[in-house]
């Protein structure tokens, strides 16, 4: 009889203990014509972000706002936490960044690479991340997704 009452009480509290995430919210700036943040756009909340994404005829300013390091833009400028994504970032490579909680400014996928995420069939392992750092050093590369 307690071997019962212990299963059934394990579990109803397995039951009730788990955790539920909720997404993660992202805010994402972008051109209003431009088709492949409307990719990206799905493709992050595909992959379980909350994202809002809010329309700027000037992008050059929440870049700099933002602090995109010069030669490491993109058509696309998200905030995700305390971290800046730019452009078609690769959502392992945001994980990623997100889970080490470094002390940078966020990832960039610069220019419109073909091979990411919102811009045709990925291919991963080629296309290089690179991070951003307060300093604005350009080519400091975070990986390959």
């Amino acid at each position: 009889m307690a071997t019962i009452r212990t299963r059934v009480l394990a579990a109803l509290i397995g039951a009730f203990s788990t955790t539920v995430f909720a997404a993660t919210p992202v805010t994402l700036y972008k051109s209003p014509t431009c088709s492949c943040c409307e990719a990206y756009i799905s493709y992050l909340k595909h992959n379980g972000f909350d994202v809002t994404a809010i329309n700027r005829d000037d992008m050059q300013p929440i870049k700099q706002q933002m602090g995109v390091t010069p030669g490491l833009g993109s058509c696309h400028t998200a905030k995700i936490g305390r971290y800046t994504i730019e452009g078609h970032v690769p959502v392992a490579a945001i994980k990623k960044l997100l889970a080490s909680k470094a002390d940078v400014v966020g990832l960039s996928a610069p220019g419109m690479p073909l091979n990411s995420p919102g811009m045709g069939e990925e291919k991963p392992g080629t296309l290089a991340i690179y991070t951003m750092t307060k300093d604005q050093r350009t080519g400091v590369l975070f990986g390959r997704f």
